[in-house]
């Protein structure tokens, strides 16, 4: 049987308390609705190095793996935490765009995936002559990217796999999340956002969320902007309170169509429309926008496979080739680059030419913003 939300909200939450100690009293305290289930008290502390690479690394507590008792003999929680206020080196490992190939051969995040590989051994070593039967994987922010990919990793197991996150970013391109939703099927994957989250939003396409077509749990944020605290653990636990998972509302996977962000760049490139500036909904829809144009114009996942220094260029270079496709896609990327100006509280003439340069400069500066808002979350973020 899966975890509760509100089990596998604390179980996230003490994931934190091992960041730089290796007091399971400290932890379970943490955790008082799963100590009844999982033996807290005698589980293995995870480590993780997170960073760039060396000497820019960094080893630290990253969460545990606990056993079940009682009712849940047989199964095995492993609870991974995400970035940790201000540690330069997690938020390093989120910075690192590029992909590489992941667990099952498809595109994922280089940055998770580099801090999952030095999570996994610890598991497999804890797994060991184990009879287990079900494996929980929780995590928030960066740690439910990370258990996205210890799900990834451990399907030769033959264990039930249940992924729980909160908050998490994009960890692979489409046919990775599709793949995984299939391997661990819908509903052993529960996945939940608040809707004023940036985090959630990143990487851009083509990243991909698991279950891949399919539901998710958006909570109401605090506010309609981007807000620091809709990323934060505390606020997570706060939202999904006492209810069950069929209390919780579900938002249907909408992969919308190109007409349809055609409408809405068309308003929101309006300069004499409503102000738009950092609006979730509409950072959430030049996103999904950007996604479209992308697959119109083609090479998605060559893009994911370039090294984080190069997206921006790339990018750049990909819409511009669009630009010159159609003069439909010109006009929809003219409006996407007015959108994201006044996101960001700019403007921008109509007569400005798509060029190279110019849809540099416009994503160079919206990535930016992006990155400080992330970051803020990340520094919000409480144990």
């Amino acid at each position: 049987m899966e975890l509760s939300p509100a089990d596998s909200a604390e179980i996230a939450s003490s994931a934190y308390t091992l960041r730089d100690s290796t007091d399971m009293r400290r932890m379970a305290a943490a955790a008082p609705l799963t100590r009844h289930a999982f033996r807290l008290l005698d589980a293995t502390r995870l480590t993780g190095t997170t960073g760039l690479g060396a000497p820019l690394n960094k080893t630290t507590g990253f969460g545990y793996v606990a056993w079940g008792e009682g009712a849940r003999q047989g199964e095995c929680l492993v609870s991974i935490r995400g970035t940790f206020m201000l540690s330069a080196c997690d938020w390093m490992t989120n910075a690192r765009l590029g992909g590489v190939n992941g667990p099952s051969g498809f595109c994922v995040h280089s940055g998770f995936w580099a801090a999952a590989q030095t999570i996994l051994p610890q598991v497999r070593s804890a797994l060991r002559g184990r009879n287990v039967s079900t494996i929980h994987l929780v995590g928030h922010s960066l740690g439910g990217a990370i258990a996205t990919l210890l799900a990834d990793s451990l399907g030769d197991t033959g264990c039930r796999l249940i992924l729980y996150t909160f908050g998490a970013p994009r960890a692979g391109v489409g046919q990775h999340a599709e793949y995984l939703t299939n391997k661990l099927g819908t509903n052993n994957i529960f996945r939940v956002y608040h809707d004023t989250d940036l985090v959630p939003m990143v990487p851009v396409y083509p990243y991909c969320h698991a279950p891949y077509g399919s539901r998710a749990y958006a909570m109401k944020g605090p506010g309609k902007v981007i807000s620091a605290a809709a990323h934060s653990m505390t606020t997570y636990s706060h939202s999904v309170g006492s209810l069950g998972w069929i209390g919780l509302p579900i938002r249907e996977a909408s992969l919308g169509s190109l007409e349809a962000a055609q409408v809405w760049l068309a308003a929101a490139a309006d300069v004499s429309g409503p102000s738009i500036m950092l609006s979730a909904t509409a950072l959430r829809m030049i996103l999904s926008s950007l996604d479209w144009i992308l697959k119109q114009i083609g090479h998605g996942v060559g893009l994911a496979l370039l090294g984080g220094a190069t997206i921006v260029d790339r990018l750049a270079h990909l819409l511009y080739s669009g630009a010159l496709q159609s003069i439909k896609l010109a006009g929809m990327i003219r409006q996407l680059m007015s959108a994201a100006m006044r996101f960001m509280g700019r403007t921008i003439t109509a007569t400005m030419n798509i060029t190279v340069a110019f849809v540099q400069y416009v994503f160079d500066l919206l990535f930016r913003v992006i990155s400080r808002l992330a970051l803020r979350a990340a520094e919000l973020m409480v144990r």
